[in-house]
């Protein structure tokens, strides 16, 4: 069997990632996500932002709806993407509840872009992006979905960033490519990572 390319690696560990998320026990998962989103609202970044971007989570996934629902209720604004499929890009839309949002691409909730506010991240300050993905590591690294959306929005626009997994998620090293763009930091249930990129 010969060596394994990039895309394979990252496949291999994005299955037994998901695996581990499959079998963790309701309990442990409200417990890891409530000590998370504990975490995210007590960070430097979280606090001084005025617009969150956010993925809205599945169920495989930290809570992200808890995180969106906190940031509206102390006036911050929050916008959710819409994945643009014949790009592979994101558009960012307002939105004021994850109540009025429906199923989209990859069955993701995702807000009508055609009665939501659009969000034009190039002319705003003081953004926090929460970026998904399935395993991270040390240096920020992270083996998304395999599409590269945020890898290609990270590029084009600058913004404080942060994953969020589980501690099994989180790796001293994962394989990567010459597009991958890091984030800042890795939030996981016991620790929070600053990453060494740059």
């Amino acid at each position: 069997m010969g060596v394994l390319n990039l895309s394979d690696r990252k496949a291999a560990l994005r299955q037994k990632h998901m695996n581990n998320r499959i079998f963790m026990t309701p309990q442990k998962k409200s417990d890891s996500d409530s000590n998370i989103f504990k975490k995210i609202i007590s960070l430097d970044c979280f606090i001084k932002s005025k617009v969150i971007l956010t993925y809205v989570s599945t169920e495989l996934e930290v809570d992200t709806k808890k995180i969106i629902e906190y940031s509206i209720k102390v006036g911050k604004k929050v916008a959710v993407p819409v994945s643009i499929a014949k790009n592979l890009t994101l558009d960012f839309y307002f939105i004021n509840s994850v109540n009025r949002l429906r199923v989209g691409n990859f069955s993701i909730l995702e807000p009508d872009a055609k009665t939501s506010e659009f969000c034009d991240v190039s002319r705003l300050q003081n953004l926090l992006c929460v970026v998904p993905g399935m395993v991270f590591d040390l240096n920020g690294y992270r083996i998304g979905y395999g599409k590269g959306y945020y890898d290609r929005f990270l590029k084009k626009y600058s913004c404080s960033t942060l994953g969020l997994c589980y501690e099994f998620d989180l790796l001293k090293s994962v394989p990567k490519g010459q597009n991958d763009v890091p984030v800042d930091l890795v939030l996981t249930e016991k620790q929070i990572v600053k990453s060494m990129k740059g």
